[in-house]
C-alpha cells in the first residue's frame, strides 16, 4: 500500500523492515514550489496562510553548510530547510528567491516575487552537489523570458 507523507515499509523475507526514498517528478517538485510562489495558494486552494509561507523564507544567517562542506563554495543562507538565492544567485536574480538542489543537479524554486516556481529532475546525474550547469542555465532561460 503506498502511503503519501512518509516512506513505504518493505520487508525483506526475515529481516526488518526497509524504507525507500520518495521520489518526485519535476511536475510534483514545481507544485509543491508553487504553494510558495503563490504565497500559500496552488491552484486556487490555500495550502498555507501567507505568513507561513513567508516565513519558509526568513533568513536565519549565513553559515559553512556542515554537511555538504566542501561540496559548496563559500557561505550559503538558509530558510527554513530551503536555501536562499542571496548574492550568488541561486535560485534566480531575486536574492529572495529560494529553492533546494538535490545531489546530481535536480532543483526546485520559488520566486514569488517574479511569480515563479521551478522543478527540475534529470536522467543522467551531474557530479554537482549544488548548482549544476544545467540547473544554472535553465535558470537563466527562465527569468530571461520573463
Amino acid at each position: 500500500m503506498r502511503r503519501w507523507g512518509r516512506p513505504t515499509p518493505t520487508r525483506p523475507s526475515g529481516g526488518p523492515p526497509r524504507y525507500r526514498p520518495r521520489t518526485g517528478t519535476a511536475r510534483a517538485v514545481a507544485a509543491l514550489y508553487a504553494v510558495f510562489a503563490g504565497r500559500g495558494t496552488h491552484d486556487g486552494h490555500r495550502i498555507l496562510s501567507p505568513e507561513a509561507a513567508e516565513r519558509a523564507r526568513e533568513g536565519q544567517g549565513r553559515c559553512r553548510d556542515l554537511v555538504l562542506g566542501d561540496g559548496l563554495e563559500g557561505e550559503t543562507e538558509l530558510g527554513l530547510g530551503l536555501w536562499l538565492s542571496g548574492p550568488n544567485g541561486s535560485y534566480g536574480p531575486n536574492p529572495r528567491a529560494f529553492g533546494h538542489d538535490g545531489f546530481g543537479g535536480s532543483c526546485g524554486l520559488a520566486d514569488p516575487e517574479a511569480g515563479v516556481s521551478l522543478g527540475y529532475v534529470m536522467n543522467r546525474m551531474g557530479p554537482h552537489i549544488a548548482d549544476d550547469p544545467r540547473k544554472r542555465a535553465l535558470v537563466d532561460a527562465v527569468y530571461s523570458a520573463l
